[in-house]
């Protein structure tokens, strides 16, 4: 009897390990600041389950939800989402895939709904010796240098307005006599307003992405030529002539000739 009991319960135990479902989801331990958050994942849940991904700042004490995003399973019965760090602070966080209403039992336990982070700050290592906001005809010039660094390469990742991006640019930095800071500078010729985003990479990694703004040259700036009213140096004056005047000639030498007329009567 007890025999035939132990069964059934056994049955029963295999028959809900059967009709769970499982979801997995994986995602970095540790990333940069500005890099942004990969969470990949699967699932047995059927097609059209619903559920969040939700990023939580730990502290000590209840966790502090920061941003979420809904996933839907599909046929694959996989999925991904990539979460933006870039303002989120150093320190440690989670993920954690939550459901709109309590799964209960439906969730197997070989599931993993969440996964440990941790958020480390690089970009007080990149110092800038230009400003953010720039003009065009003078952007994008990205120059600074790197805190003890010294010589190193650093790459660079341009990305522009309406998602352009740029080919990354491998840079050597240099040293300055007693000085050991890696110092670089590159320029990137633009030719549209907007913002720009400048990721920094050394060997370690990801660094940190600032963001440059570039506008029109203020009104007024460029340089406006007027036509002076004096004529040019080259040109020179044309002489005038005076008429020459036959009248008044002609009738000296008429009173001339009659003035001798008459010294000769006499």
């Amino acid at each position: 009897m007890r025999s035939a009991v132990f069964f059934l319960l056994g049955l029963l135990v295999l028959a809900g390990s059967v009709n769970a479902y499982v979801l997995t989801i994986s995602a970095p331990s540790e990333i940069r600041a500005g890099a942004p958050l990969e969470v990949v994942g699967n699932t047995t849940f059927p097609v059209g389950t619903q559920f969040d991904l939700v990023i939580y700042r730990l502290q000590p004490t209840t966790p502090a939800e920061v941003t979420r995003t809904i996933i839907i399973v599909d046929e694959s019965k996989s999925f991904q989402a990539s979460f933006p760090t870039t303002g989120m602070e150093a320190g440690d966080y989670k993920v954690e895939a939550r459901f709109l209403t309590d799964p209960g039992s439906k969730l197997g336990s070989d599931s993993v709904t969440m996964r440990v982070f941790r958020i480390t700050d690089r970009s007080g290592e990149i110092v800038l010796t230009v400003p953010t906001d720039q003009v065009l005809g003078e952007a994008l010039r990205v120059e600074g240098y790197i805190p003890k660094a010294g010589v190193t390469t650093i790459t660079l990742k341009v990305s522009g307005p309406q998602g352009a991006v740029l080919p990354p640019q491998d840079i050597r930095t240099t040293t300055r006599t007693g000085r050991d800071e890696g110092y670089f500078m590159k320029m990137f010729p633009v030719s549209e307003r907007g913002n720009y985003y400048v990721d920094f990479y050394d060997v370690k990694g990801f660094m940190t992405t600032v963001k440059f703004m570039v506008n029109a040259p203020p009104p007024g700036t460029e340089e406006v030529v007027t036509p002076g009213a004096t004529a040019s140096p080259t040109e020179s004056a044309i002489p005038t002539r005076t008429p020459f005047p036959v009248a008044g000639c002609c009738a000296a030498l008429i009173g001339a000739g009659l003035i001798a007329r008459r010294v000769r009567r006499i």
